[in-house]
C-alpha cells in the first residue's frame, strides 16, 4: 500500500478568493467526464457559502475506489488524514473500528433525518448508533442499459427471462454485434456484473450474501450465478481487458455494443454523449431482480486528525443540503439522497423515472460495495478476475467465494425488510 499508487493530480478550487490559509482538502475517485462535472458542481455550492476557503481536490483515478482506499489507508496510518474523503458506507467501517473517525451527529439534524429515507440513514450509522457518513447521492446498482437503436434494428425486446436474455445475446452475436460492453481493465466491473446476477437469484439469497452466510460451495444459487457470469463472457467485446468502465459505456453510446451492466454512474456518461432516455437508450433488470433496488451510496466522513476540521464539518453540512444534492446528482446521473431536493430541468427523464422507482420498489438492499467489507470486495474481485475472467472455472470460483464468506468478519448486519 504505497503512496506511489496515488495516480491522480491535485485540483484546486477557490484559489485567490480569500486571504489566509483557510483550506479544505478532499479525496475522491471521480475522474470521468460526468464525475468531474458532478464534483465541481458540489464544490461550487460549498464555495458559494464559504468563498474564502481554498478547496484542494486530490482525485485518485480508478473507478470503484480500490486504488484510493490504498492511498487513504497509507495517509491515515501516517497521521496525514485529509479533511474528508469519498467512500462507500462499509468502506468507513475499518476506520471506525480503528478509532480513526469522528462522529458527525450534529450534521444529522431533525430536518435532515426527516428528508432522507430510512434505508439511507441506516447505512450512514455504525453499530455504536452514531452517524459517521453523509450521502451525496443515490445510484441504483445493477441496471442493464441498452441501445434502443440496436435493439430496434434486430427486432429485439427487453428480456423477461434468462432464456430470453440468452436469445437476445445469441441473436446479436450471430450478426457480429457485441451484446455486452465490458471494460474491466480495473477488474471490478466484472465483479459488478456478478453482483447484479447475485441479486437476480432472489432477495433472500442476496441478503444472505451481503451478510456472509453463503458458505456452501455447492449452493446451486452461488454456482448458478457464476455459471451465468461465465457465459456472459462469451458475448463481450474482445478488447474488454484494455478498457475502463466508462469506455465500455461509450461503446453503447456510440452504437458499437448493445448492452452494458452497470450502476447509474453510466447514466452520466450517456448524458454526456448527448443520448436521451427513452429515445436512445433503455433499461431493464436481470430476471429475478426487478423488485430489488440496490442502494449504492457515495458518502463523505470526518477523519480524526483532520487539519481543518471546522471546514470539513461545514463541507459535510453543505453537501447534505437539497441544493448541493441536486447540483451533484444531475450531471452524475444519480438521484439526490434528499427527498425534498428539486429535480429541475437539468435532470434527465431517466433520473425522474429512477426517482419514481426508488419510491415504489418492494425491496431496498445495500449494493455490494456499499454493504460488504472492503477487504472482502477486494478479494472477491481477485477471485472473479482470476477464476472466471481468466480460468473460466465456476466451480473453483464457488469454492473460493464460499471460503471467503466463511472467513470474513462481518461487523454489520443488513436486514432492512420491505420498504415500498
Amino acid at each position: 500500500m504505497l503512496l506511489a499508487l496515488f495516480c491522480g493530480g491535485l485540483t484546486v478550487a477557490g484559489l485567490g478568493q480569500g486571504k489566509g490559509p483557510s483550506i479544505l482538502e478532499i479525496y475522491h475517485w471521480w475522474t470521468s467526464g460526468s464525475e468531474k462535472a458532478a464534483i465541481e458542481a458540489l464544490i461550487n455550492v460549498y464555495l458559494s457559502r464559504y468563498p474564502d476557503v481554498t478547496v484542494i481536490q486530490s482525485p485518485v483515478a480508478g473507478g470503484g475506489g480500490i486504488t484510493m482506499r490504498q492511498v487513504i489507508h497509507t495517509l491515515m496510518l501516517a497521521g496525514e488524514a485529509p479533511d474528508s474523503f469519498q467512500s462507500y458506507p462499509f468502506g468507513l467501517v475499518p476506520y471506525w473500528q480503528a478509532g480513526m473517525l469522528e462522529p458527525i451527529d450534529e450534521v444529522w439534524t431533525e430536518e435532515v433525518r426527516a428528508n432522507i429515507p430510512d434505508v439511507v440513514e441506516d447505512m450512514c450509522k455504525m453499530p455504536d448508533g452514531h452517524y459517521y457518513a453523509v450521502p451525496v447521492g443515490i445510484q441504483q446498482a445493477g441496471v442493464v442499459f441498452y441501445s434502443k437503436h440496436i435493439f430496434e434494428e434486430y427486432g429485439l425486446q427487453e428480456p423477461k427471462t434468462w432464456d430470453e436474455f440468452w436469445a437476445v445475446c445469441d441473436t446479436l452475436k450471430a450478426h457480429g454485434v457485441d451484446a455486452i460492453a465490458l471494460g474491466d481493465r480495473n477488474a471490478w466491473p466484472l465483479t459488478y456484473i456478478f453482483r447484479t446476477i447475485t441479486a437476480s437469484e432472489g432477495i433472500e439469497y442476496y441478503e444472505d450474501f451481503i451478510n456472509g452466510k453463503i458458505t456452501d460451495p455447492s449452493d446451486p444459487r452461488l454456482v448458478g450465478s457464476l455459471e451465468k457470469l461465465n457465459r456472459m463472457l462469451d458475448y463481450v467485446n474482445d478488447d474488454h481487458a484494455a478498457l475502463t468502465w466508462d469506455q465500455a459505456v461509450a461503446l453503447v453510446a456510440k452504437g458499437e455494443a448493445a448492452m452494458n451492466i452497470m450502476g447509474e454512474c453510466a447514466v452520466g456518461e450517456l448524458l454526456v454523449a448527448e443520448l436521451d432516455y427513452p429515445e436512445d437508450f433503455g433499461v431493464f433488470y436481470l430476471p429475478g431482480a426487478e423488485n430489488i433496488f440496490g442502494v449504492s451510496l457515495d458518502v463523505f466522513g470526518l477523519p480524526k486528525g483532520a487539519k481543518h476540521p471546522d471546514n470539513a464539518l461545514e463541507w459535510l453540512k453543505t453537501i447534505v443540503t437539497p441544493e448541493a444534492q441536486a447540483a451533484f446528482a444531475a450531471p452524475k446521473g444519480f438521484i439526490p439522497a434528499r427527498t425534498d431536493a428539486v429535480l429541475g430541468p437539468e435532470f434527465s427523464d431517466y433520473q425522474r423515472a429512477s426517482m419514481e422507482r426508488f419510491k415504489s420498489v418492494k425491496y431496498y438492499r445495500p449494493g455490494m460495495w456499499s454493504g460488504t467489507p472492503p477487504a472482502f470486495m477486494t478479494q472477491l474481485t481477485d477471485i472473479i478476475s482470476d477464476l472466471i475472467g481468466l480460468q473460466r472455472d465456476p466451480a473453483k470460483a464457488a469454492a473460493a467465494i464460499a471460503y471467503l464468506q466463511a472467513s470474513t468478519e462481518w461487523p454489520l448486519v443488513w436486514d432492512l425488510g420491505e420498504e415500498g
